[in-house]
């Protein structure tokens, strides 16, 4: 299940070098070495892009980009695109892909789901990609099992899913649905920077001409019970992850892409990374 929880942490935003969360991992054993998976693609230098395939030559290959900025840092991955019909996801991981950042790995995975993608479906011939990631096992399928051997083999820091939904998080307007807000994991200090970065959008980034039942809100609390992406993502990782979803409510799809690139770069900065404009 999901939780609530009010209880207060420091808003300090968080930066580590040196020693992992990973120390902290209830590793399953599940992810698989590269080559398993069909990994295909050239490593990176320092300070430059690269980018690399799973799921090489079948109707599921698609992109991994890696960003090394040259200096120390975490690591961050972002997900877009495991629902195809959520258009907004994908489009900004796919601006996301092409950003420099200031220290640390930037890996973003745009398109993780090509065939849903491409039907414009929130399913692929083997179901809810999102669903397939169980906390403690193997994912169920080889497209689930591509994409958490690449997050895996990167020893993220964070890692931030990439959403959108046709309504609106605990309110009555609208249909129901669950947009407008982000859901952090119990990872110690991801729901304080879940509560600063909504704040922010609220701020910043969210016009007057949207009634308030369109501000942003810290959702639920992510406690790694699901077999979603960023739930196998505390239960094994132990590491701040983030559902982040805007709504498709009255709402365009420019805005929708613009909140969610807002999000991401307000979240990888209270993770100890800032985008460069180079």
């Amino acid at each position: 299940m999901v939780r609530d929880n009010q209880a207060e942490k420091s808003d300090n935003s968080r930066f580590e070098t040196g020693s992992s969360r990973r120390s902290f991992l209830l590793k399953s054993g599940a992810a698989l070495a590269a080559t398993t998976v069909g990994f295909a693609g050239t490593g990176a230098a320092s300070g430059e892009h690269s980018s690399y395939t799973i799921r090489t030559g079948t109707e599921e290959e698609t992109d991994v980009y890696v960003t090394e900025s040259g200096e120390p840092g975490p690591t961050a991955v972002v997900v877009g695109g495991i629902h195809g019909d959520e258009e907004s996801g994908y489009r900004a991981a796919d601006d996301v892909a092409t950003w420099s950042v200031d220290r640390g790995t930037l890996v973003v995975i745009p398109r993780a789901n090509p065939v849903a993608i491409e039907r414009g479906t929130s399913s692929n011939d083997n179901g809810d990609l999102n669903r397939k990631f169980t906390p403690g096992k193997e994912p169920r399928t080889a497209l689930a099992r591509a994409i958490w051997s690449a997050i895996d083999r990167h020893n993220p820091k964070t890692v931030l899913n990439l959403h959108s939904s046709k309504g609106l998080y605990r309110e009555s307007d609208g249909p129901d649905g669950d947009g407008q807000a982000i859901y952090p994991t119990l990872s110690e200090g991801a729901d304080v920077d879940t509560t600063m970065t909504a704040k922010y959008m609220n701020e910043h980034h969210l016009d007057d001409s949207f009634p308030e039942y369109y501000e942003f809100k810290r959702g639920n609390l992510v406690d790694g019970d699901q077999p979603l992406l960023i739930h196998k993502v505390f239960a094994d990782m132990y590491i701040p992850g983030y559902i982040v979803k805007t709504t498709r409510y009255g709402t365009d799809l420019d805005t929708r892409v613009n909140w969610t690139l807002n999000m991401v770069r307000h979240l990888l900065r209270r993770n100890g990374m800032d985008r460069t404009y180079e």
